[in-house]
């Protein structure tokens, strides 16, 4: 079957208008613990695409359509391979799709391709598939110095190793959030947030914690990474057949898995982005 976008594309999806405030954008992400969502003109043609991490690089920013990305789309009848094309490019993790007028009528995530790939590329090899870089992070480095990193390179997930340089487990920016102390005098004002509001607010607020991290309103503890770390990770194998790799992704709704040598040791991280190059070629 030659597949097309709207046979795996998500249906519907949760969007929001210009023009709006950033404030608003901020409180349905948290609310429904999303990451990104598009966004349409009141005619329901598309505009854009905003996600937590557009936000946290536009922090004074205050208007959507100020923040949000022009992005390119696909269209609902594209061949998949065209829209797999277009995330791998963009370096995103989420694309709209439009019907010939312009219309929104749906979004895509490489959550929406694993199924295909395992079906097509089950016997290629993990190792086959790495491109990106990855970063491997000492267990004694402060978590300041680790969400640095996370800032400056853009990549939000590391290997931890220890002293002798042996994998140790996994940092990612949620698990950072979860040591952080909120300050009570966050302002409702930017945040979009007040203290009477709904406990989801509360709960929810990790989704979008690199924006409060630019205004400054958490501080981050000063212990070492190997304290919060994920000590035991779900990995895969360097020689790993891709179809076990991208069925844990499909199962855990994971974006990486760290990868090992048949030794144990460290090799690299495996980005569902970068699986997308295999439908694109």
């Amino acid at each position: 079957m030659d597949y097309k976008v709207a046979d795996i594309m998500t249906r519907d999806p949760l969007c929001y208008t210009v023009p709006s405030s950033i404030s608003e954008i901020i409180k349905i992400l948290i609310k429904n613990n999303i990451t990104g969502i598009p966004i349409k003109d009141n005619q329901n043609r598309y505009q854009g695409i905003i996600t937590r991490r557009d936000i946290f690089y536009n922090p004074d920013e205050t208007q959507t359509a100020l923040v949000m990305r022009k992005a390119p789309t696909v269209n609902e009848n594209d061949p998949i391979n065209v829209a797999a094309g277009q995330l791998y490019e963009q370096k995103k993790r989420h694309i709209a799709v439009v019907n010939d007028n312009n219309e929104l009528t749906g979004i895509l995530t490489p959550q929406n391709f694993l199924n295909i790939i395992r079906e097509k590329y089950a016997k290629v090899k993990v190792k086959e598939v790495m491109e990106y870089i990855s970063v491997p992070c000492w267990e004694d480095t402060p978590l300041s110095v680790v969400l640095l990193m996370m800032n400056l390179s853009q990549i939000y997930s590391f290997p931890v190793v220890n002293r002798a340089g042996k994998f140790t487990g996994l940092v990612t920016d949620r698990d950072i959030f979860d040591k952080v102390k909120m300050y009570q005098t966050l302002e409702s004002t930017e945040s979009g947030i007040a203290d009477d509001e709904d406990p989801w607010s509360w709960d929810g607020i990790k989704n979008v914690f690199t924006y409060f991290i630019a205004k400054s309103n958490i501080t981050v503890p000063d212990i070492p990474v190997k304290k919060l770390k994920v000590g035991n990770p779900q990995v895969i194998y360097m020689e790993s057949d891709l179809e076990d790799a991208v069925k844990l992704m499909a199962q855990k709704n994971y974006n990486q898995l760290p990868v090992l040598t048949g030794h144990g040791d460290i090799y690299g991280m495996l980005y569902d982005i970068e699986i997308m190059k295999i439908l694109k070629d």
